[in-house]
Protein backbone atom coordinates (compact mmCIF):
# COMPACT_ATOMS: atom_id res chain seq x y z
CA UNK A 1 0.00 0.00 0.00
CA UNK A 2 1.33 3.69 -0.45
CA UNK A 3 -0.26 6.47 1.48
CA UNK A 4 -0.31 9.80 0.63
CA UNK A 5 -1.45 12.70 2.91
CA UNK A 6 -4.33 15.03 0.74
CA UNK A 7 -5.17 17.30 3.83
CA UNK A 8 -4.24 17.64 7.30
CA UNK A 9 -5.80 21.02 8.73
CA UNK A 10 -8.96 22.05 10.31
CA UNK A 11 -11.24 23.33 10.79
CA UNK A 12 -9.63 25.50 7.40
CA UNK A 13 -6.79 25.15 5.49
CA UNK A 14 -4.22 27.91 5.11
CA UNK A 15 -2.50 28.42 1.32
CA UNK A 16 -0.90 25.48 0.48
CA UNK A 17 -3.08 23.28 2.60
CA UNK A 18 -6.09 21.30 2.35
CA UNK A 19 -8.20 20.65 4.94
CA UNK A 20 -8.40 16.38 6.41
CA UNK A 21 -7.61 13.66 3.27
CA UNK A 22 -5.50 10.60 2.64
CA UNK A 23 -5.33 8.35 -0.46
CA UNK A 24 -4.35 4.67 -0.11
CA UNK A 25 -3.33 3.09 -3.53
CA UNK A 26 -2.32 -0.54 -3.80
CA UNK A 27 -0.72 -2.46 -6.29
CA UNK A 28 -4.29 -3.80 -8.00
CA UNK A 29 -5.09 -0.01 -8.77
CA UNK A 30 -7.49 0.58 -6.25
CA UNK A 31 -8.05 3.91 -4.48
CA UNK A 32 -9.03 4.37 -1.09
CA UNK A 33 -9.63 7.93 0.12
CA UNK A 34 -10.14 8.65 4.16
CA UNK A 35 -11.89 11.37 4.52
CA UNK A 36 -12.30 14.50 1.39
CA UNK A 37 -12.40 17.98 3.36
CA UNK A 38 -11.70 21.09 1.33
CA UNK A 39 -9.84 21.50 -1.18
CA UNK A 40 -8.50 17.76 -0.87
CA UNK A 41 -10.18 16.49 -4.57
CA UNK A 42 -7.57 18.83 -6.46
CA UNK A 43 -4.94 16.46 -5.77
CA UNK A 44 -6.60 13.64 -7.30
CA UNK A 45 -5.62 12.82 -11.20
CA UNK A 46 -9.13 13.22 -12.87
CA UNK A 47 -10.84 11.35 -15.10
CA UNK A 48 -8.53 7.90 -14.19
CA UNK A 49 -8.92 8.09 -10.16
CA UNK A 50 -12.82 7.75 -10.47
CA UNK A 51 -12.96 4.04 -11.99
CA UNK A 52 -11.68 2.49 -8.56
CA UNK A 53 -12.60 5.13 -6.26
CA UNK A 54 -14.05 4.57 -2.61
CA UNK A 55 -14.54 7.54 -0.33
CA UNK A 56 -14.69 6.80 3.45
CA UNK A 57 -15.71 9.04 5.54
CA UNK A 58 -15.17 8.96 9.33
CA UNK A 59 -17.61 11.88 10.30
CA UNK A 60 -20.00 14.61 8.76
CA UNK A 61 -18.04 17.22 10.06
CA UNK A 62 -17.34 19.53 6.84
CA UNK A 63 -13.60 19.74 7.21
CA UNK A 64 -14.05 15.55 6.83
CA UNK A 65 -16.67 15.30 3.50
CA UNK A 66 -16.97 18.96 2.22
CA UNK A 67 -14.94 18.03 -1.47
CA UNK A 68 -17.85 14.61 -1.61
CA UNK A 69 -19.79 16.96 -3.55
CA UNK A 70 -16.83 17.73 -6.27
CA UNK A 71 -16.03 14.19 -6.50
CA UNK A 72 -19.82 13.43 -7.22
CA UNK A 73 -20.27 16.46 -9.75
CA UNK A 74 -16.71 14.96 -11.37
CA UNK A 75 -18.14 11.80 -11.76
CA UNK A 76 -21.16 12.80 -13.02
CA UNK A 77 -19.44 14.66 -15.89
CA UNK A 78 -17.19 12.47 -17.04
CA UNK A 79 -19.63 9.66 -17.20
CA UNK A 80 -21.50 11.88 -19.77
CA UNK A 81 -18.73 11.90 -21.73
CA UNK A 82 -18.35 8.07 -21.45
CA UNK A 83 -14.59 8.24 -19.87
CA UNK A 84 -15.59 6.41 -16.68
CA UNK A 85 -17.18 3.04 -16.26
CA UNK A 86 -17.82 2.23 -12.80
CA UNK A 87 -18.93 4.83 -10.40
CA UNK A 88 -17.36 5.68 -7.14
CA UNK A 89 -18.30 4.12 -4.13
CA UNK A 90 -19.18 6.03 -1.38
CA UNK A 91 -19.11 4.88 2.36
CA UNK A 92 -20.11 7.54 5.12
CA UNK A 93 -22.26 7.38 8.63
CA UNK A 94 -25.86 7.58 8.84
CA UNK A 95 -26.24 10.89 10.89
CA UNK A 96 -26.21 13.32 11.08
CA UNK A 97 -29.30 11.79 8.63
CA UNK A 98 -29.99 15.33 6.89
CA UNK A 99 -26.26 15.51 5.70
CA UNK A 100 -26.05 11.93 4.74
CA UNK A 101 -29.47 12.02 2.94
CA UNK A 102 -28.61 15.45 1.25
CA UNK A 103 -25.15 13.12 -0.01
CA UNK A 104 -26.48 9.68 -1.14
CA UNK A 105 -29.57 11.46 -3.12
CA UNK A 106 -27.17 14.41 -5.01
CA UNK A 107 -28.84 13.51 -8.88
CA UNK A 108 -25.29 14.69 -10.11
CA UNK A 109 -23.50 12.11 -9.31
CA UNK A 110 -21.93 8.71 -10.74
CA UNK A 111 -21.97 6.92 -7.29
CA UNK A 112 -22.67 4.20 -4.87
CA UNK A 113 -23.53 4.63 -1.36
CA UNK A 114 -23.13 2.67 1.66
CA UNK A 115 -23.90 3.15 5.50
CA UNK A 116 -21.19 2.01 7.81
CA UNK A 117 -20.79 1.51 11.48
CA UNK A 118 -18.98 -0.46 14.00
CA UNK A 119 -19.85 -3.53 12.87
CA UNK A 120 -19.40 -3.17 9.58
CA UNK A 121 -16.20 -4.68 6.93
CA UNK A 122 -15.20 -3.57 3.49
CA UNK A 123 -13.28 -6.04 1.09
CA UNK A 124 -12.27 -3.57 -1.73
CA UNK A 125 -9.49 -5.57 -3.20
CA UNK A 126 -7.01 -7.22 -0.79
CA UNK A 127 -7.70 -4.76 1.38
CA UNK A 128 -9.99 -5.38 4.46
CA UNK A 129 -11.37 -2.61 6.65
CA UNK A 130 -12.80 -2.02 9.83
CA UNK A 131 -13.99 0.14 12.01
CA UNK A 132 -14.25 1.39 15.65
CA UNK A 133 -16.23 3.81 17.20
CA UNK A 134 -14.42 7.10 18.79
CA UNK A 135 -15.58 9.26 21.57
CA UNK A 136 -16.37 12.60 19.91
CA UNK A 137 -19.71 14.50 19.22
CA UNK A 138 -21.43 13.00 16.32
CA UNK A 139 -21.28 9.58 14.90
CA UNK A 140 -17.41 8.85 14.14
CA UNK A 141 -15.62 6.01 13.17
CA UNK A 142 -11.53 5.22 13.15
CA UNK A 143 -10.23 3.24 10.36
CA UNK A 144 -8.56 0.00 9.89
CA UNK A 145 -7.39 -1.32 6.32
CA UNK A 146 -5.30 -4.27 6.68
CA UNK A 147 -3.13 -5.86 3.29
CA UNK A 148 -1.51 -8.64 2.92
CA UNK A 149 -0.35 -8.45 6.57
CA UNK A 150 0.31 -4.88 6.35
CA UNK A 151 -1.76 -2.14 8.52
CA UNK A 152 -2.71 1.42 8.09
CA UNK A 153 -5.01 2.85 10.96
CA UNK A 154 -6.85 6.42 11.59
CA UNK A 155 -8.11 7.64 14.36
CA UNK A 156 -10.36 9.93 13.05
CA UNK A 157 -11.80 12.63 15.47
CA UNK A 158 -11.33 11.52 18.95
CA UNK A 159 -11.05 12.10 22.70
CA UNK A 160 -8.57 10.38 24.73
CA UNK A 161 -11.47 8.95 26.91
CA UNK A 162 -11.71 6.44 23.85
CA UNK A 163 -7.76 5.56 24.62
CA UNK A 164 -8.10 2.18 25.50
CA UNK A 165 -10.67 1.18 23.09
CA UNK A 166 -8.38 3.16 19.97
CA UNK A 167 -4.97 1.44 21.11
CA UNK A 168 -6.82 -2.43 20.97
CA UNK A 169 -8.23 -0.94 17.41
CA UNK A 170 -5.15 0.14 16.12
CA UNK A 171 -2.55 -2.49 17.69
CA UNK A 172 0.62 -3.22 15.77
CA UNK A 173 -0.10 -0.99 12.78
CA UNK A 174 2.33 -0.34 10.85
CA UNK A 175 1.64 2.87 10.32
CA UNK A 176 -0.66 5.06 12.45
CA UNK A 177 -2.50 8.21 11.24
CA UNK A 178 -3.52 10.21 14.41
CA UNK A 179 -5.38 13.43 14.86
CA UNK A 180 -3.42 15.86 17.70
CA UNK A 181 -5.62 18.71 17.10
CA UNK A 182 -4.05 20.00 20.64
CA UNK A 183 -0.91 21.32 22.32
CA UNK A 184 -0.25 20.50 25.88
CA UNK A 185 1.48 23.89 26.55
CA UNK A 186 -2.02 25.42 26.31
CA UNK A 187 -3.35 23.57 29.36
CA UNK A 188 -5.79 21.54 28.08
CA UNK A 189 -8.07 19.33 30.09
CA UNK A 190 -6.83 15.74 29.66
CA UNK A 191 -10.39 14.99 28.51
CA UNK A 192 -11.33 16.75 25.60
CA UNK A 193 -13.20 16.64 22.37
CA UNK A 194 -9.47 15.98 20.40
CA UNK A 195 -6.50 14.74 20.96
CA UNK A 196 -3.08 16.48 22.07
CA UNK A 197 0.21 15.60 20.61
CA UNK A 198 1.28 14.01 23.33
CA UNK A 199 -1.72 11.68 23.74
CA UNK A 200 -1.40 10.85 19.95
CA UNK A 201 2.04 9.62 21.01
CA UNK A 202 0.71 7.35 24.55
CA UNK A 203 -1.91 5.64 22.14
CA UNK A 204 0.99 5.11 19.39
CA UNK A 205 3.65 3.77 22.04
CA UNK A 206 1.17 1.87 23.95
CA UNK A 207 -0.45 -0.20 20.75
CA UNK A 208 2.96 -0.40 19.40
CA UNK A 209 2.88 0.71 15.65
CA UNK A 210 5.21 1.34 13.43
CA UNK A 211 5.01 4.23 12.73
CA UNK A 212 3.14 7.75 14.08
CA UNK A 213 2.04 10.48 11.24
CA UNK A 214 0.13 13.75 12.97
CA UNK A 215 -2.70 15.04 11.35
CA UNK A 216 -5.39 17.48 11.55
CA UNK A 217 -3.85 20.96 12.46
CA UNK A 218 -4.65 24.26 13.95
CA UNK A 219 -3.73 26.43 10.41
CA UNK A 220 -2.13 29.52 12.34
CA UNK A 221 0.06 26.86 14.88
CA UNK A 222 3.75 25.87 13.78
CA UNK A 223 3.65 21.84 12.73
CA UNK A 224 7.01 21.08 14.62
CA UNK A 225 5.51 22.25 18.33
CA UNK A 226 3.34 18.83 17.26
CA UNK A 227 5.99 16.71 16.43
CA UNK A 228 8.53 18.11 19.03
CA UNK A 229 5.43 17.27 21.71
CA UNK A 230 5.04 13.88 19.91
CA UNK A 231 8.91 12.92 19.86
CA UNK A 232 8.98 13.14 23.49
CA UNK A 233 7.15 9.99 24.37
CA UNK A 234 7.41 8.20 20.97
CA UNK A 235 10.10 8.90 18.52
CA UNK A 236 9.18 7.21 15.09
CA UNK A 237 6.83 10.99 14.48
CA UNK A 238 6.04 13.10 11.72
CA UNK A 239 3.79 15.98 10.97
CA UNK A 240 2.08 15.43 8.02
CA UNK A 241 2.18 17.89 5.16
CA UNK A 242 0.28 17.73 2.10
CA UNK A 243 2.01 15.67 -0.47
CA UNK A 244 3.98 13.38 2.21
CA UNK A 245 3.76 9.85 0.82
CA UNK A 246 4.72 6.51 2.11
Amino acid sequence: MRLTALGTQSPYSAKGHNCISYLIDDEEGNLIMLDCGSGSHSMLEYPKCLDNLSVIISYLHRDHFNDIYNIQYASFVFKGQDRVKNPVNIYLPKTPLSISEDICNEEAAFAEYHIINENSTLNIGDNVITFCRTDHPGETYAIRIENKGKVIAYTADTSYSAKERIIDFVKDADILISEASLLEEYGFPEISRHLTAKQAAIIAKEANVSKLLLTHFWPEEDLMKYEQEAKKVFINTKALQEGDTF
